[in-house]
């Protein structure tokens, strides 16, 4: 599996806690809100976390989880209002974290084919 950040994480980064924020908030002054906030409050430390990197699992190897930062994401883009101006860059991250590791996994298939 991949042990670097993708290109995109730092581009991305800040429109990932941008749209997090924005949706804790209208989540906090809803009456009836259709997010956990709690939740979305331990989806943006663990990706604070991640960016300020820290291991996201304690016995892991590696320095960037790609396992556990589409993890995040996915909680994110869950929430998050399609329509929001950050959703197409962290629906973009998303797809490079993807495919990093389909590249990392066809190179390992590849690896021991030959």
């Amino acid at each position: 599996m991949p042990t670097e950040r993708p290109a995109s994480w730092t581009p991305a980064y800040p429109a990932l806690c941008q749209l997090l924020d924005d949706t804790i908030e209208a989540a906090r002054t809803t009456r009836r809100p259709t997010v956990n906030v709690t939740t979305l409050r331990r989806v943006r430390n663990g990706l604070t976390g991640m960016d300020n990197g820290h291991q996201p699992y304690p016995d892991s190897q590696l320095e960037w989880s790609p396992h556990a930062a589409f993890r995040l994401i996915r909680q994110v883009i869950s929430a998050a209002p399609l329509g929001h101006p950050a959703a197409g860059t962290v629906l973009r991250l998303a797809a490079d974290i993807a495919d990093q590791n389909a590249a990392a996994r066809a190179a390992a298939a590849s690896t021991k084919e030959g």
